[in-house]
């Protein structure tokens, strides 16, 4: 390494003087990038990985999918809420300002209240058994994340299921261009992981 940021490129250079620009310190630095369906999406995906990864799932396997598909819907349901309106988002829409939504330093609603606010503003029909079982979902999740929770893990499958089973559809018909075949709700974990890889896809070479 010289000093004014180049350095000797191998053996060879290193006896004729050759030098070489040193690039290693001007390594663009690691970014996060998760915008918001993106990044519900990718809580998807992981719900499907640790779903499936073994059969039956392991129970670790399951705490994962349940804290992580609550994660999914939460940022997705807001994720549509904010194309109705980015106050909507806000826990009291009338003390929303657009300086605190686009720093992030605000108290987001709750799920519950996302759904209401997407059924009732924004005109999205979640019918009364997705509407329930998205809050069942959360207080599952409340209760694995600050408590504890002991409960059959086949009963927490069957739960995680059928959120994951309806925001599939969500995503498909609120979040996403429609396909041209008419839309299927999945039933099997390899649909599942199916339906993922295309809707990836589909998002990630879409304009943003």
């Amino acid at each position: 390494m010289t000093d004014s940021g180049y350095k000797k490129s191998g053996t060879a250079a290193a006896s004729s003087g050759t030098l070489e620009p040193d690039t290693s310190r001007r390594a663009e630095p690691v970014r996060l990038d998760f915008p918001p369906v993106d990044n519900g999406l990718d809580y998807l995906r992981s719900v499907v990985d640790h779903l499936t990864e073994a059969d039956p799932p392991t129970p670790r396997a399951l705490k994962y999918a349940v804290l992580h598909l609550q994660a999914a819907a939460e940022v997705l349901l807001k994720a549509r809420l904010q194309r109705a309106h980015w106050s909507l988002v806000f826990a009291d829409p009338g003390t929303a300002t657009r300086k605190n939504y686009e720093s992030g330093k605000f108290t987001s609603c709750t799920t519950e209240a996302a759904v209401d606010r997407l059924r009732n503003i924004a005109g999205v029909e979640i019918d009364i058994k997705s509407a329930a079982a998205l809050k069942k979902l959360a207080e599952t999740r409340n209760s694995l994340q600050h408590y504890g929770l002991t409960w059959p893990a086949r009963a927490v499958e069957a739960r995680a299921a059928e959120v994951l089973d309806f925001l599939m559809t969500f995503v498909h018909s609120e979040l996403t261009p429609p396909p041209p075949q008419r839309r299927r709700r999945m039933s099997t974990p390899h649909c599942w992981r199916g339906w993922l890889t295309s809707v990836l896809g589909s998002v990630l070479s879409s304009p943003s």
